[in-house]
């Protein structure tokens, strides 16, 4: 079974970066625990291109993580199974797909683009943290790490034994 984490970030945008610091911190842990069956991949790109590198590798399984504002308590940690039906209106697949052109990056429209264009992954687990702050500065907040080392924790110790025990 191929899993494929792959991770996403914006550096500019403080803890909006949280998904870099899951990529680097796990990188460390696969490789002590001799992972071979988990590649990370940032997908800190363009929707376009992002969807392109995880299509590249035909993940069975796919584990999205980054940041995202939606309301939640600063530095909830939430697992979301997302809705995978393919978008068959070409307006919405075009809305969906904009943020490529707009030079966005988010971890929800690396999802919507999968939506849109199509994936091998017959499953997609996506992890969000509700940033604790996002006002523009290089560097996560002690807020923001602590959100990033809950991630990989959740990772390592509930989600991958589940996919692996299947």
């Amino acid at each position: 079974m191929k899993i494929v984490i792959a991770y996403s970030g914006y550096l500019p945008m403080g803890d909006m970066a949280v998904g870099l610091r899951v990529g680097e911190l796990l990188g460390n842990e696969l490789r002590r625990r001799n992972y071979q069956e988990v590649e990370l991949l940032d997908v800190s790109a363009d929707v376009l291109t992002a969807v392109d590198l995880i299509n590249e590798r035909r993940p069975d399984v796919l584990i999205l993580v980054g940041a995202k504002r939606r309301g939640r308590a600063k530095g909830t940690v939430e697992v979301i199974r997302p809705n995978l039906e393919p978008i068959e209106d070409s307006i919405e697949a075009n809305d969906l797909l904009r943020p490529s052109l707009d030079g966005r990056v988010c971890i929800t429209d690396v999802l919507n683009g999968l939506r849109v264009l199509g994936t091998t992954a017959k499953e997609i687990i996506l992890i969000e943290c509700e940033p604790p702050f996002d006002e523009p500065y290089i560097g996560l907040s002690s807020e923001g790490e602590k959100c990033a080392i809950n991630i990989v924790n959740l990772i390592l110790s509930e989600i991958l034994p589940k996919i692996m025990n299947k």
